[in-house]
């Protein structure tokens, strides 16, 4: 494929990745949640779980540390009602969002997509770099 898959691109950049995920525990979150999770993203909890743009951590499926629990960093909250789900956020590129219905990622304006998967973003994040 052209794109470069978004578990190597992580994992050829960050500092520090984790283990992944059981997929039985991803399953769980899409259950908790209500939502299908881009192939990509279902990917990078499976196979990381953890990864760093920039220092700065990717949400997974962390339920003992709020701040990067996908979750806890969700639910409740006034975009996830709208249908965006905050997978990320730095200083330089502020929170970032994926629309689990078409994969698209947004920025907090939500105006229109910056990428169309994670996967984009990321690699246009890392080109920047």
């Amino acid at each position: 494929e052209g794109l470069m898959n978004l578990v190597e691109m992580l994992k050829d950049h960050s500092s520090v990745v984790g283990q992944g995920q059981a997929r039985k525990k991803v399953y769980e979150l899409e259950a908790r949640l209500n939502i299908d999770l881009p192939k990509d993203f279902f990917d990078y909890l499976v196979n990381l779980n953890y990864a760093e743009i920039f220092d700065e951590p990717i949400y997974g499926i962390n339920p003992e540390i709020k701040r990067l629990d996908i979750y806890e960093q969700n639910k409740h909250t006034e975009h996830f009602r709208y249908g965006f789900l905050m997978v990320f956020s730095n200083d330089i590129d502020g929170t970032i969002y994926i629309r689990p219905d078409t994969s698209n990622v947004y920025n907090a304006s939500f105006t229109s997509p910056i990428a169309n998967s994670f996967t984009e973003f990321v690699a246009n994040v890392l080109k920047e770099a």
